[in-house]
């Protein structure tokens, strides 16, 4: 048989150029074995990649028509083949690639490797990418072994060739599908809907509720008809709740809400129960240098003032009674519209030093009334 040249070779295999070690072509694989993998790289010679040169190190993990881009380590190994490297190739690729992604902003899929100190390394195509932990989630991340052998999409965050420095972000990812959710949330909400929710923390001003896709801000004023000192008095995180949207601000994506069911306002009917001259019993709340506070009923507070605390003149209010006391006092006066009761300790005393020699022996009613011990203040006593 006649010799053939190098050139009457290359035509019969139709390559038309030369190539050259360090050059990078696209083969396709042929076939594969637990060893290699082989691929028609359009050359007289078909191409090997050794398992050792694989970015995975399982050349089962190719199959006869894949496409791979692969790097010449030499033209002839010895039996006539080509070497081929897919590390080599990709080491040249991949920061190409990665530069596309960085500039583009492009999200793709990695899969975490291990878990080391400040976050997770995960795997492209081979080559690590570097995730703080600060970076995985939305919240807070303690514990990072679940995260390896997941799938993550993320979006690369900073990117050095020279230094081989490739980080990433989960996070940034789960923010802009969160912005999306919320604005169609948004779009959807109107003052005056009534939605439940689940409390899920709560600050001095008020209580965030989880509506479904965002969050809304009960403030403490809309929690109770009385003044409360912390949202806790009236709501727990993972309280379930119905809410009434009060206002929706599309533009700095805020959401204002109250609670739907409100205990109803003691103050409203408080005339239904209590008239004036009534007594009662209550219990001491608060000492002012004009007097003391005293609760007659959950939510109802009235004054007795430091003139109606005893008959003998008072200088403090602590000389006759305690914060915590149970006391026996008497309504003078009440004012539903501005919540306020005056009360009186000494009206009630001055009951006490009515005997039977004040009452009408036929009729046992007494001579001397509440008008006559007290005058006009029990009608004309305002605070």
């Amino acid at each position: 048989m006649e010799n053939q040249s190098m050139g009457d070779l290359l035509a019969q295999y139709g390559s038309t150029e030369r190539l050259y070690s360090g050059d990078v072509v696209e083969g396709v694989v042929i076939a594969s074995n637990s060893d290699e993998v082989m691929v028609n790289i359009n050359y007289m010679a078909d191409g090997i990649l050794p398992k050792a040169e694989l970015l995975e190190n399982n050349p089962l993990d190719f199959h006869a028509g894949d496409h791979v881009q692969v790097y010449i380590l030499k033209l002839d190994d010895g039996d006539g083949n080509v070497l081929l490297s897919l590390k080599k190739a990709y080491e040249l690729i991949i920061w190409d690639e990665f530069q596309t992604l960085y500039d583009t902003h492009k999200s793709f899929n990695v899969k975490v490797k291990e878990a080391v100190k400040g976050g997770v390394v995960a795997n492209f195509k081979g080559f690590p990418v570097f995730i703080p932990a600060s970076q995985l989630s939305l919240a807070f991340v303690e514990d990072l072994t679940p995260y390896v052998g997941m799938t993550l999409e993320i979006e690369l965050t900073e990117y050095n060739a020279d230094k081989k420095k490739v980080v990433g972000s989960h996070k940034n990812g789960l923010k802009k599908k969160l912005a999306v959710k919320k604005a169609d949330a948004l779009s959807r909400l109107s003052s005056g809907d009534t939605l439940e929710g689940t409390v899920v923390r709560l600050a001095d001003y008020g209580a965030f509720v989880n509506i479904g896709d965002m969050d809304g801000l009960i403030h403490i004023s809309q929690m109770s008809w009385k003044h409360i000192k912390h949202p806790s008095e009236v709501l727990n995180v993972g309280d379930v709740v119905k809410v009434i949207i009060l206002s929706v601000d599309r533009d700095i994506e805020k959401v204002s809400l109250k609670l739907a069911e409100i205990k109803e306002n003691p103050w409203e009917t408080i005339t239904n129960r209590y008239s004036i001259e009534d007594v009662v019993s209550g219990k001491v709340t608060r000492l002012m240098n004009f007097g003391a506070f005293v609760e007659i009923e959950d939510g109802v507070e009235g004054l007795v003032h430091i003139s109606e605390l005893a008959e003998q003149h008072v200088t403090r209010p602590q000389e006759i009674v305690q914060v915590g006391d149970v006391v026996e006092v008497m309504i003078l006066d009440i004012n539903p519209e501005s919540q306020k009761l005056a009360l009186s300790i000494k009206a009630v005393s001055a009951l006490g030093d009515v005997t039977y020699d004040n009452y009408d022996e036929e009729t046992l009613a007494p001579q001397t009334t509440l008008s006559d011990l007290f005058g006009d203040k029990l009608k004309h006593l305002k605070f």
